[in-house]
């Protein structure tokens, strides 16, 4: 009796090591492995970063009578031939009422002298907020793109120049999610005044990317790109989101969105058939 106790005994002391020690194995497998892709993760966000880089440009003007000289409007990139440069459409106009079209200019980063490269308008879409400029000269390293519509939590990018030049001619990079496709413009409640615009976007209709990622003022233009691979699938935009998506708040929120590279790409089709004023 007391050798089969004894054997009963031994066996769930042998049952429970060996339990012990399985979790302990898988949870050591299963913490290297997470940590492996956390870092996997993070190295193709770097990776993707630098690969946007040297496609970022800032677009404002240059003429040796100013003061200062440069004067900045907007974040541009470049994509196709590498001679065509997208941006927002309300940059241009804004460097159009400053009287500076005939100064307009391309500044790259790291880019020797501080003239700026020259460029011309190629063609400009009100409706999606875009516009495309021509480059002068030599190609320059261009940007892949991506028109599928990400998925929610798809992390991805922005890089542009926050807060314009003041900062210096260095391109940030902001790291974030896609938190939506959302309509350019809500259902207007009963007794809200319609506006041009707001009647404008209802009569053509079309989706913006919202992001959980903070876009500062001088990132207008910036490009939206997978943070896998660097492709950009959009255009930052903040003068569109606050005159449509968001003009029944008091303050504009910190959610940040994108115009469709799709509108870009179309727009370059179009080139001399819709020819910018």
């Amino acid at each position: 009796m007391r050798s089969r106790q004894l054997l009963r005994t031994s066996l769930l002391v042998a049952l429970g090591a060996v339990v012990l020690a399985v979790p302990l194995s898988h949870l050591g497998q299963a913490r290297g492995s997470g940590e492996d892709t956390s870092l996997e993760t993070e190295e193709e966000f770097v990776q993707a970063a630098a690969k946007v880089r040297p496609s970022v440009v800032a677009i404002g003007s240059y003429w040796a009578k100013d003061t200062p000289t440069i004067k900045y409007f907007g974040s541009g990139f470049v994509i196709g031939d590498g001679k065509t440069v997208v941006t927002n459409e309300h940059v241009v106009t804004a460097i159009q009422t400053a009287q500076r079209l005939e100064y307009i200019r391309c500044f790259f980063p790291d880019a020797n002298g501080v003239e700026g490269r020259r460029c011309s308008i190629q063609a400009m879409d009100d409706d999606h907020d875009v516009a495309i400029l021509r480059l002068e000269g030599a190609a320059a390293p261009a940007l892949e793109v991506d028109t599928a519509e990400p998925p929610r939590g798809r992390t991805c990018g922005i890089m542009g120049f926050p807060i314009g030049m003041q900062l210096g001619l260095v391109p940030a990079v902001h790291k974030g999610v896609v938190a939506a496709s959302v309509p350019v413009v809500l259902p207007l409640p009963k007794g809200t005044r319609m506006t041009p615009d707001l009647a404008e976007k209802l009569a053509k209709p079309y989706r913006l990317y919202q992001l959980d990622m903070l876009a500062f003022p001088g990132n207008s233009g910036s490009p939206l790109f997978d943070g896998r691979d660097g492709k950009v699938i959009g255009i930052i935009n903040r003068v569109l989101a606050t005159r449509t998506r968001e003009h029944l708040l008091d303050q504009p929120s910190a959610i940040s969105y994108a115009v469709p590279i799709q509108h870009a790409l179309d727009l370059v089709k179009k080139g001399s058939a819709k020819p910018a004023e």
